[in-house]
């Protein structure tokens, strides 16, 4: 997944370094929706897709292991939406709230083989969430060529898992819980398109968890693992201003 990610933020800041050469060509014109970036505070709208992992790390006492012979985590897709505030700070700063709702899931792949025996089985939990999300965001944004800009942008998540099963009980099942609170660091890129009535702008955010977001049970599944934090990459486009 980390090699995915870089993959990605480069493809990003080659479409900018090409969007900006392309913009440079272009004779210069009154700018499109220049009222826009001179606003104190704006709003807006955004819809994307995720996909969300974790990060492992198991016990490393193999009696806390017991018969699992090695865990896995596999990617999962999901769906995210939300509003934002823009609050402007100077002419290439602003600070961003995000507040949104996403949709996904996970899956933890456990291989696990009994002393007497001579094949190893698969055991698979899936892991999903429904999240109310609040990002605190701090843009930093290029010159404006014509309509096009460009970003980065970084700051910190709070998360709140709807669907979280700490504390309940599951009935046999041993699921896998996660904590109902996460925090996470966010990274983030993309282009922003002055429009003839809003501002699009497509964006890729990287997200690592800084808690351990584990919610640690009796049942092997749980107690094989030591720490578990959460992964997401967020594809989402933004509508923003006077649509």
């Amino acid at each position: 997944m980390k090699n995915k990610t870089i993959h990605i933020l480069l493809l990003l800041l080659f479409i900018a370094g090409q969007a900006y050469d392309a913009s440079a060509q272009i004779q210069t014109r009154p700018w499109t929706l220049a009222k826009l970036d001179r606003k104190k505070i704006y709003f807006g709208f955004h819809i994307g897709f995720n996909t969300m992992n974790l990060g492992i790390r198991p016990k490393g006492d193999p009696a806390a292991m017991g018969s699992i012979y090695s865990i896995e985590s596999k990617a999962g897709s999901g769906f995210s939406m939300g509003v934002l505030g823009n609050l402007r700070l100077h002419e290439y700063v602003a600070f961003r709230f995000v507040p949104s709702l996403s949709f996904g899931g996970r899956t933890l792949i456990y291989t696990e083989k009994e002393p007497n025996e001579t094949k190893f089985r698969t055991t698979r939990k899936t892991v999903e969430s429904t999240l109310l999300e609040f990002p605190f965001l701090f843009r930093l944004k290029s010159a404006r060529l014509n309509d096009v800009r460009f970003y980065l942008e970084t700051g910190f998540k709070y998360s709140f898992d709807l669907s979280s099963k700490a504390g309940t009980d599951d009935g046999g099942d041993n699921l896998v819980k996660l904590k109902k609170h996460q925090f996470t660091y966010e990274l983030g890129t993309g282009i922003d398109f002055y429009l003839k009535y809003f501002k699009f702008t497509p964006s890729v955010r990287v997200g690592w968890g800084v808690n351990n977001a584990l919610y640690s049970e009796g049942h092997m599944y749980s107690a094989a693992l030591d720490r578990v934090y959460t992964r997401t990459i967020l594809f989402a486009f933004y509508f923003e201003g006077s649509l």
